[in-house]
């Protein structure tokens, strides 16, 4: 689990540091003050912050007000005033300092059941739509792209092509990658649209430019987008059939 450390006195900041590291989280990085904590956290993207909410100008509130990038928080201080507030902001925990061992491993315990659980929550929530889609039998193709998932219609495919295990979805707009296999995405095609031409493509028919024929008797295909696909061996008699 990676973390960010929002800490203006530095002593405190490296003994904290000290502290996560020994729980076993990754520091990607210790900022100072707060305009500086709200750039590291939304470029790093940390999976929980560590925050102060005595920063000089700007408290921690003004961070959280900030950011686009939302981790889950745990608040520090030497005030426990704050604490209300600190939780109005959906805060994970409330750390005062001087920070004790045992108060900080049941901080990051929380977060790592919190975060168990929300993973197992979109997991389920992902199935679901899954499920749905092949119920209704859509037209959409689902695309998982890490953080994100993608309804495309299938006509907006040109093609597909494996890579190192994963699969690249390109359409006119430009290209994804899922982690589904390209023989998983052959299967869940519909057939009379899409077509394996190659042990590396399956391309949208009806995408398909020009049909070229090589010297040799091979072939391949300039698709919608300018793309040239070649046509394996074992998958001549399938153009063919599209000559006939």
């Amino acid at each position: 689990m990676t973390c960010v450390i929002v800490e203006d006195e530095k002593l405190l900041a490296m003994l904290l540091e000290k502290m996560v590291k020994e729980e076993g989280l990754e520091v990607l990085g210790v900022a100072k003050d707060a305009e500086e904590a709200i750039k590291m956290i939304d470029e790093k993207k940390p999976e929980v912050v560590f925050l102060d909410i005595n920063l000089g100008e700007h408290d921690g509130f003004y961070v959280l007000q900030h950011i686009n990038h939302k981790p889950y928080v745990i608040f520090t201080t030497a005030y426990s005033e704050y604490a209300v507030k600190a939780f109005e902001e959906n805060a994970v925990d409330y750390l005062l300092k001087p920070i004790k061992k045992e108060r900080l491993r049941e901080a990051i315990e929380r977060v790592r059941k919190l975060s168990t659980f929300e993973k197992a929550n979109i997991a389920d929530n992902i199935q679901r739509l899954k499920e749905l889609a092949q119920k209704l039998k859509t037209d959409k193709f689902i695309v998982e792209t890490g953080d994100e998932i993608v309804f495309l219609n299938v006509d907006e495919i040109i093609f597909l092509t494996s890579d190192e295990g994963e699969t690249v979805v390109v359409t006119k707009d430009g290209k994804m990658k899922t982690k589904m296999p390209l023989k998983d995405c052959e299967i869940k095609l519909p057939h009379e649209k899409f077509l394996r031409v190659h042990k590396s493509y399956i391309v949208n028919v009806e995408k398909i430019k020009k049909i070229i024929r090589n010297y040799f008797g091979s072939f391949a295909l300039e698709l919608s987008n300018g793309d040239i696909i070649p046509v394996g061996r074992n998958y001549k008699d399938s153009i063919k059939k599209l000559l006939e």
